[in-house]
């Protein structure tokens, strides 16, 4: 039943069967068989057409509101905390453009100052990474701020500034070149893109070309395909040469930590969340 209500979360999210298979790291098949056992264990109809998408039907949107937190329960009851009583345990999921960056060393650089505390860790776009701490697959999320997310807790970390790397990462900007960045569906671009608009209209003169990963928008610009938004924390890790990019004042990302109530009143969340504050502000050095 839980397999086939992440079917459901997954269509929701995304859908399409095709791309909730992708998500799922699943074949089109199961994600529908999955669905079909669900529809027939529930009596009612869950999806209907949307254009060439799917929707869920009013009878389950009501029923995926009442089952997520009663999943997360389920699911963190069925955890496994078998380390020693004295030790601490999460699960956490980063964002991929954190674990991809700097994300990683600042967990490890936190659990050196928690010796009982140990995480075990795993990486997923943001949208997903909110889904699972929903439902219960993991504790704790370290992702970019989302207004999709008010049903958890947010612990907000800190604010990273985004830079604008100049193409072939050259000296100067290359003010004719198209800008590269995130793609307009993720959490980032959702909040950055008001803060472009009111305080550098200039760089949305023309749309933007959008792709997958911030680490693409880097070899893209490397390549010479235009000038490239990413965050600060990504050109520092790279060692890319201060003079090859520039800050951009008043843009930034909010980086928070999401979990749910139950999770954030566990002993040793807060000092996590401190801990993974300090170890940031140690790695980056945002002031220098």
């Amino acid at each position: 039943m839980l397999d086939s209500i992440d079917a459901l979360v997954a269509l929701s999210t995304f859908g399409t069967v095709s791309e909730a298979a992708t998500r799922l790291r699943l074949t089109q098949s199961a994600v529908s068989k999955r669905l079909q056992v669900l529809q027939n264990a529930v009596g009612f109809r869950l999806l209907e057409p949307d254009g060439r998408r799917l929707r869920l039907t009013a009878p389950a949107v009501e029923f995926l509101a009442r089952a997520r937190p009663l999943v997360a329960e389920l699911r963190g009851l069925t955890h496994s905390r078998a380390a020693e009583p004295a030790t601490v345990g999460f699960s956490l999921a980063l964002a991929d453009s954190i674990a991809s960056s700097w994300g990683p060393m600042v967990i490890r650089r936190a659990l050196r100052a928690l010796p009982d505390t140990r995480i075990d860790l795993h990486a997923h776009r943001s949208i997903l990474v909110i889904e699972s701490v929903r439902l219960g697959r993991y504790d704790i999320g370290m992702c970019t701020e989302s207004s999709t997310a008010k049903d958890l807790q947010q612990h907000p970390l800190f604010e990273e500034p985004l830079v604008l790397l100049h193409d072939r990462l050259g000296p100067k900007l290359a003010r004719r070149a198209p800008l590269i960045t995130i793609e307009s569906t993720s959490a980032t671009w959702r909040a950055i893109a008001p803060q472009l608009r009111e305080k550098h209209p200039e760089l949305l003169a023309a749309p933007p070309t959008s792709v997958e990963s911030f680490g693409a928008v880097v070899q893209m610009v490397r390549a010479g395909f235009g000038n490239g938004l990413v965050p600060l924390g990504l050109v520092r890790d790279l060692r890319i040469d201060p003079k090859a990019y520039r800050r951009l004042p008043g843009i930034t990302r909010r980086i928070v930590l999401i979990t749910r109530k139950t999770i954030h009143e566990q002993p040793g969340y807060i000092a996590l969340c401190e801990q993974l504050a300090l170890a940031i502000e140690q790695r980056l050095s945002w002031r220098k």
